[in-house]
């Protein structure tokens, strides 16, 4: 079978940027959808690649393999609805970092399951369409290309759900929206990093040097805590007696 590829680059990896790619996977029949691949750099949210063709499961994961290892090691969710063929490439390849399909937990939180990809459904596809409107009409991502663009313009609501209309694809549109999931995931993750969570003392954060002391002191024993403390004692005067040093 057939597995030849378009590949177009819209921006080459920076050694710092963090990046995210989502796929919608095909059969690689020459009559039916594509099997596209779109890439969008975390940092700035532009596209950075478009990949897609008459492409089979298992060649489809080995290029999400070479894609997502040239965009240092970039998140990658790709649809798993159909075998998960894909995704058991890339993690037969070795890939590390594979989305894993969460469910809702009907708490403020989605919790991760061990499934390998997206799965797009009743109720994840309305998440996915609402996040990239937000992401595309607020300036959080920038499409590049005229394909996935003009595939937009034929992507509506029809009998009750969103699709390409009668006649057209939505196949370079359903990977943009997985990969809109990956790119919140990954900022999630950014911001996470970012986060300082040190605890507080009457209202105040603890600082470095006193989390210091403090883990310094729970090491030690209880002598070596009495005769640091007998130490500390030593080198304060003041404090021997309460009635003050003499002169």
């Amino acid at each position: 079978m057939d597995s030849s590829y378009n590949l177009t680059i819209y921006q080459h990896p920076l050694p710092d940027n963090i990046y995210a790619i989502g796929g919608d996977p095909a059969e690689g029949l020459e009559r039916g959808d594509d099997s596209v691949l779109e890439g969008v750099c975390c940092n700035s949210g532009e596209q950075i690649f478009e990949l897609y063709g008459k492409i089979e499961p298992v060649s489809f994961g080995e290029l999400a393999y070479m894609m997502g290892v040239y965009y240092n090691d970039a998140l990658i969710g790709i649809e798993n609805n159909r075998d998960n063929t894909s995704n058991r490439v890339l993690r037969d390849l070795g890939y590390k970092n594979i989305y894993l399909e969460h469910t809702e937990t009907n708490r403020s939180y989605r919790k991760p399951t061990d499934k390998m990809g997206w799965n797009t459904n009743l109720r994840t596809r309305p998440q996915l369409i609402a996040l990239g409107r937000q992401y595309m009409s607020d300036g959080s991502a920038i499409p590049r290309s005229i394909k996935l663009i003009n595939q937009f313009k034929n992507f509506a609501l029809h009998m009750g759900v969103f699709r390409g209309l009668p006649g057209s694809h939505d196949d370079f549109v359903m990977a943009w929206l997985i990969c809109m999931e990956m790119m919140r995931f990954q900022l999630m993750i950014m911001e996470a990093k970012k986060s300082s969570l040190k605890p507080l003392l009457n209202g105040e954060e603890v600082n470095e040097a006193y989390l210091s002391d403090w883990a310094e002191e729970k090491m030690q024993s209880y002598p070596e805590r009495l005769i640091a403390s007998t130490q500390k004692r030593d080198r304060e005067p003041d404090n021997l007696t309460g009635m003050g040093s003499y002169v």
